[in-house]
């Protein structure tokens, strides 16, 4: 069965060979040499509890271009831990309590990585002195917020650091909360669950807690501020570091669900106040972000930002309705959830226009549905070449799948989110976006007409409702679906889709033909993949081992770790740097075993 997009050298044929030629340069002027960044200075290393917070000032020189980032490393005990991040403090995580490490920190740029800072050492350890402290690379106590954490920007989650939580602490949750004009607690950010062992949260965080809902819902996450009044709002941060496992009233939980739940367990808490303020007329109020921002706010799978140049939108890519049944052709991939948030959300263009020449779309995502889930071209990875996915009967009853990081995407019109609405509901409200910023309506004009397609790209210039002017795509049964090559200009997205997917593991099988595939919740919290092959087949788990099947029914089981399960797997040196991780069980028709049980992280 079909891919998805992979960190390969060569993804999409705009990306490996459509690049745009060196223009020469009439310039007489030389172009300034960029080198490598100096290293950092003035590093120290604070302990914590199976932690350490790694200070540094930047180095003296850049190399002639900005620096991108820095990276701490802490080795001791035959193992070496890393934090990655854009200023200082950095976290360095999952250490082990009692052991000498020796901790450097290096800068890169446009031109790679500098050399290391001089070293300086810490011993983490569980009876660390001192208060319980929450720090960011947001700001200081009182500071001003980024606009990048805010609706007006990419909608990020910032980073966060604590230290020295009270002895006993089995889990932590955070909260991030306002008082709007009315006076009531507001709430942007709801994340219970953290696993004791962790000290920070990085910026975009990633499975290392169980997301709640905002009071701007229905998103389920990080919630950007978007305060519609005057004046600076102050956003406070409070991490609590809890004697045990809250149970909130709701699920997902609320804000106030889980303040409920955790006044009997809270040991402690943390906070960090930071203030924003927008501007009279806010980069995100513009028309065009609005179209964006309200085609998907009635929809929990995703949520959308703005800057002057793109709307952001943040989604983990499953949607809540059926997945996978009815797929008769199969690798045996299964839907998880995917990092597209914040500053790795999909970046669509708010001034789309009609370009000179059009850009092929030949290989995976062209665009995103109002639930968040992705829309790609109809091929399998590699191209047309390769065959039709729904031709091939690889698409479930609702013309998605699961590709090759394990992400849930359509190839097709996306009709059971279509079915949530009237049919003509689609004909004046766009169903998705395209990457170059023009919507996608459903198989109508405005005027209930069905869409003509022109021989470019598939689409048309009748008016719209509720979405740019100039071009719109409309889906269709015949492929290819949905858009056969963007008209207008696609947004960076297109040619690096390859870095916003972090695949965990091998394809698990050859595709081949099965039957009565479906996808239920167990009464154990595990989802169950089930399905019966008319053949024998062969399963891999590493892509270096190999498991017979014979011709029979059976089930993939997985479920997202948490708690004291996750951080053993992220304390594995083969996981360093990784945040979430999913159980896999393989049985057949009767619940015996077929293959070990194993885990994968990303």
């Amino acid at each position: 069965m079909k891919h998805t997009t992979l960190g390969l050298a060569c993804l999409l044929f705009a990306a490996c060979g459509g690049g745009s030629p060196s223009n020469s340069n009439s310039n007489s002027n030389p172009t300034p040499t960029v080198t490598v960044p100096g290293a950092p200075t003035g590093v120290t290393a604070t302990a914590a509890n199976a932690s350490a917070s790694v200070t540094f000032t930047a180095p003296a020189s850049n190399g002639g271009a900005s620096i991108t980032g820095y990276t701490a490393s802490c080795t001791g005990g035959g193992a070496t831990r890393t934090a990655t991040g854009t200023a200082s403090p950095l976290s360095v995580t999952s250490l082990t309590n009692g052991t000498a490490y020796v901790c450097t920190v290096t800068a890169a740029n446009s031109a790679g990585t500098g050399a290391a800072s001089t070293s300086a050492t810490v011993t983490p350890t569980a009876g660390n002195s001192g208060s319980f402290t929450l720090t960011s690379t947001a700001g200081i106590e009182g500071a001003t917020m980024a606009a990048d954490y805010t609706c007006d920007g990419t909608g990020s989650s910032p980073q966060l650091t604590w230290s020295n939580p009270p002895a006993g602490t089995t889990e932590f949750a955070v909260l991030m909360t306002t008082l709007p004009g009315d006076g009531t607690t507001k709430w942007n950010w709801v994340m219970s669950g953290i696993p004791a062992a962790t000290r920070s949260l990085a910026k975009d965080s990633f499975g290392l807690g169980t997301p709640g809902v905002g009071s701007d819902g229905p998103f389920v996450g990080y919630q950007p501020p978007c305060s519609q009044g005057p004046g600076a709002k102050v956003y406070t941060f409070t991490v609590y570091a809890l004697s045990g496992s809250p149970t909130p009233s709701t699920t997902p939980a609320t804000g106030a669900a889980l303040t409920t739940a955790m006044s009997g367990l809270t040991l402690g808490t943390a906070t960090l106040n930071l203030s924003f303020s927008r501007a009279t007329t806010p980069t995100g109020s513009t028309t065009a972000c609005g179209y964006v921002r309200s085609a998907i706010a009635a929809s929990a799978g995703a949520s959308v930002s703005c800057d002057a140049t793109y709307a952001y939108v943040s989604s983990n890519s499953i949607a809540t309705h059926t997945m996978m049944d009815g797929i008769t052709a199969t690798n045996l991939q299964i839907p998880v959830q995917q990092n597209f948030l914040g500053a790795n959300g999909w970046k669509i263009p708010l001034a789309p226009a009609i370009a000179a020449s059009t850009t092929a779309a030949v290989d995976g995502p062209i665009g995103i549905a109002v639930n968040g889930v992705m829309i790609f071209n109809p091929c399998k990875q590699g191209g047309c070449a390769n065959g039709d996915t729904k031709v091939l009967g690889e698409l479930d009853v609702c013309n998605g799948h699961a590709g090759r990081a394990d992400d849930y995407h359509y190839h097709a019109a996306p009709t059971c989110l279509m079915a949530t609405k009237a049919a003509n509901y689609w004909d004046t409200h766009p169903l998705g976006w395209a990457l170059d910023g023009f919507a996608i309506f459903g198989y109508n004009n405005a005027d209930g007409t069905v869409a003509t397609r022109d021989s470019s790209c598939g689409g048309n210039t009748t008016a719209v409702s509720n979405a740019p002017a100039g071009y719109s795509y409309h889906v269709t049964d015949a492929s290819p679906y949905v858009l056969a090559c963007f008209r207008g200009t696609p947004s960076p997205d297109l040619a690096g889709q390859g870095g916003k997917y972090s695949p965990f593991r091998q394809p698990p099988v050859t595709p081949f033909k099965v039957s009565n595939m479906t996808l239920t919740t167990a009464s154990d919290g595990y989802s169950v993949l089930q399905f019966t092959s008319g053949i024998s087949f062969t399963t891999t788990e590493t892509g270096t081992d190999s498991y017979a099947n014979t011709a029979g029914t059976y089930r993939v089981r997985y479920k997202q770790l948490t708690g004291s399960a996750l951080s053993t797997q992220l304390a594995l040196t083969a996981n360093s740097n990784k945040s979430a991780c999913w159980s896999f069980q393989f049985t057949d028709g009767n619940a015996s075993t077929t293959q070990p049980a194993i885990s994968y992280c990303r």
